[in-house]
């Protein structure tokens, strides 16, 4: 939820904040603290589904949602089926990869057949142009090889992209071919250490002042709080709004604040990933087309929506061919 304020006093920090919400909630173990822009309001989450939005100038609750064990939104519910099917435990996911393996194998043989044997003026028109005015038949042929030609490199990308989340082999080998035969690691946060547990927790308003002089045109400053003695607090520097790619993934001692070096691919800063780690970061975005803003968007919709007619005017071009087949033999 995006809630849009305005406000001309001091930002309140993270402790001030985090007592407002648990004085609200009546608990003391908040999970997240999310700073936006100069106009979002602030907002706290809890284990328990629950997060409150508060005004970061005055202190003001404005709104508070509490979510269910097993309530669920509409766009989660269609994104459970996405990567799911909405079949618990893996067997979902595998069959949403293995099937879009088949479609990629599919979309690969079908460019094959497409390609012509000789190259001319009449075969480009005929492989490039979509005859709209045609028989119901030849402008389902057209539809199916035209359409499906142009959507082709778009729906690769989609389908590799997609295949980094269904298989670890699969993203292990996407991995190692762009960093030129490096070894993909996986991500692991690093623990704070235990000797100073005595002197208490550190100030998150320290913190926060600090990242906030060395990144002050930062869109989204987010702070995973540490629920047990070793976790440490983990802080998600988001340098563009709506960009989850541009985001620094840092991590620091919950007791001395010392900066601690977490692995893989998504930790550290954006700006010192290498390009293979910014690659890898970069996969959401490329896969629902933010990458390019709007039109990118755009781009992969209308891709996407060719994408799920290629197998109905495959089908009718079976059938018919079938039923031709049939008739000849008929007459024969």
């Amino acid at each position: 939820m995006e809630i849009r304020i305005t406000g001309a006093l001091p930002l309140l920090m993270p402790e001030e904040i985090l007592k407002i919400a648990n004085n609200h909630t009546g608990k003391n173990a908040p999970t997240a603290i999310t700073y936006g822009e100069t106009t979002d309001a602030v907002f706290v989450d809890y284990m328990t589904s629950y997060t409150v939005f508060i005004n970061p100038y005055t202190g003001k609750v404005i709104h508070s949602v509490c979510k269910e064990p097993r309530e669920t939104d509409f766009f989660s519910f269609i994104l459970k089926g996405h990567r799911t099917l909405w079949i618990p435990g893996k067997a979902g996911k595998l069959m949403i990869g293995y099937s879009v393996v088949i479609f990629v194998i599919t979309l690969i043989t079908g460019l094959v057949l497409w390609y012509p044997r000789k190259w001319n003026k009449k075969t480009a028109l005929r492989n490039f142009t979509l005859k709209i005015k045609a028989p119901f038949a030849r402008l389902n042929y057209d539809l199916h090889n035209v359409l499906g030609e142009y959507a082709a490199i778009v729906l690769f990308v989609l389908s590799a992209t997609g295949l980094v989340w269904s298989f670890n082999w699969f993203s292990k080998a996407t991995y190692y071919i762009t960093s030129g035969g490096k070894e993909l690691k996986p991500y692991v946060l690093p623990q704070s250490g235990t000797l100073h547990i005595e002197a208490g927790k550190a100030s998150l308003n320290v913190l926060f002042k600090k990242l906030k002089e060395e990144s002050p045109n930062t869109a989204t400053f987010y702070f995973a709080l540490p629920q047990k003695k070793e976790e440490v607090i983990r802080v998600s520097v988001v340098h563009e709004r709506g960009s989850y790619y541009k985001t620094d993934n840092l991590f620091f001692d919950q007791y001395t604040l010392a900066p601690l070096q977490g692995s893989g691919a998504y930790a550290g800063k954006y700006t010192e990933a290498s390009p293979a780690d910014k690659l890898r970061r970069m996969n959401l975005e490329i896969h629902d087309g933010r990458i390019l803003g709007i039109f990118g968007e755009i781009i992969v919709f209308v891709c996407a929506l060719i994408g799920a007619s290629l197998p109905v005017t495959g089908f009718i071009i079976w059938f018919k061919k079938k039923q031709n087949h049939s008739l000849h033999l008929r007459k024969s």
